[in-house]
């Protein structure tokens, strides 16, 4: 975890240097998330976890860019009577903006696709065995932005497939879905 958090800072460390070069292209996300999560196979034991998540991108090549992506969401009360989960996950991947020929103007659509991998962090009475484990994730998906003007940005939609590996004495893998919205501030356009 120490070695996580080292990393972490000076990953954003080197963004800080690289935002007062001119050639810098990327942005930086605040998003609510809820996450559709399932105990584990066989019975559906669905649930929904709330929180947020913030992400940074840099644009390296064309409409390429590097993502690194942090988030937590929480339920309580979960299948099992008065428990809690809290996941945390930190992802990094790559994400691609497609042109689309739609609409026109200032106020386009910006539609990506993304792949995130890393680890997620389980604690609470439901994570059970795995309480305060750190086990793979992955998020594939996508989503919209819509320009507010040339700084920020909407994030209308995001929705990715979300896996995670917590031991469940079955299949060790739970099938989520993540929904996000939030506001997109660009570097640089």
């Amino acid at each position: 975890m120490r070695s996580f958090l080292l990393a972490t800072i000076f990953l954003f460390a080197g963004c800080t240097a690289a935002m007062a070069q001119d050639a810098f292209k990327g942005d930086a996300a605040a998003s609510y998330t809820w996450v559709h999560a399932n105990a584990g196979p066989g019975q559906c034991g669905c649930f929904g976890a709330n929180g947020g998540g913030i992400s940074g991108s840099w644009n390296f090549h064309g409409r390429w860019s590097l993502v690194a992506d942090i988030s937590a969401q929480t339920a309580t009360g979960a299948p099992t009577a008065g428990s809690s989960l809290t996941l945390v996950s930190y992802l990094a991947g790559a994400r691609y903006k497609f042109s689309q020929p739609w609409f026109e103007g200032k106020h386009k659509p910006e539609p990506f696709a993304q792949v995130l991998l890393g680890a997620a962090h389980a604690g609470g009475g439901v994570a059970g065995v795995d309480d305060g484990a750190y086990k793979f994730a992955t998020r594939v998906g996508g989503g919209i932005d819509v320009p507010l003007n040339s700084r920020f940005a909407l994030r209308v939609v995001q929705l990715d497939y979300y896996l995670t590996t917590f031991a469940n004495s079955t299949n060790d893998h739970q099938n989520n879905l993540l929904v996000g919205a939030g506001l997109v501030f660009h570097w640089s356009r």
